[in-house]
């Protein structure tokens, strides 16, 4: 967002819990944080966030392709 000249006022962020998405455990460090309603950006670089390379190297590669473009 911090790369965004004028993201506007208002952003959708999924407040489900890992419950809802037990897929994403595990997959960022730190994560995002959200404060009385506003996104808390980091200085780092890019996402602001890590992907955990073991996340990564657990997770299984899959390709899908629309039949009707071959």
């Amino acid at each position: 967002m911090a790369a965004v000249g004028n993201p506007g006022k208002y952003l959708e962020f999924s407040i489900e819990g890992l419950d809802y998405y037990p897929w994403q455990v595990g997959l960022f460090e730190p994560g995002y944080k959200i404060e009385n309603g506003q996104l808390i950006l980091s200085d780092k670089p890019g996402w602001g966030v890590e992907i955990d390379t073991q996340w990564l190297a657990n997770s299984n590669y899959q390709v899908s392709y629309n039949a009707s473009r071959f």
